[in-house]
């Protein structure tokens, strides 16, 4: 598991017991890689770290910080 920017990334186990605690948003795979470039532009602006994770029928972001939550919620509203 390491962090690039503010993106924890590495084995999805391990990132899954490590976030566990964090707030978080389900997405559906399709919607996701749809519009991942939009996704990844308002990550980019994240104030605390987040980590993605694809569970197979679903993918989880994981925030640290509410207010990037919240702002990924008004971003995306429509599609979650």
């Amino acid at each position: 598991m390491k962090i690039n920017g503010k993106c924890v990334t590495g084995d999805p186990v391990l990132i899954d017991r490590y976030t566990s605690e964090w707030m978080s948003v389900r997405i559906h795979p399709g919607t996701f890689y749809r519009r991942m470039d939009a996704i990844q532009n308002g990550l980019d602006k994240a104030r605390g770290y987040y980590a993605e994770i694809d569970s197979g029928p679903f993918i989880y972001i994981r925030f640290t910080e509410k207010e990037d939550l919240t702002e990924f919620h008004r971003l995306h509203h429509e599609y979650l």
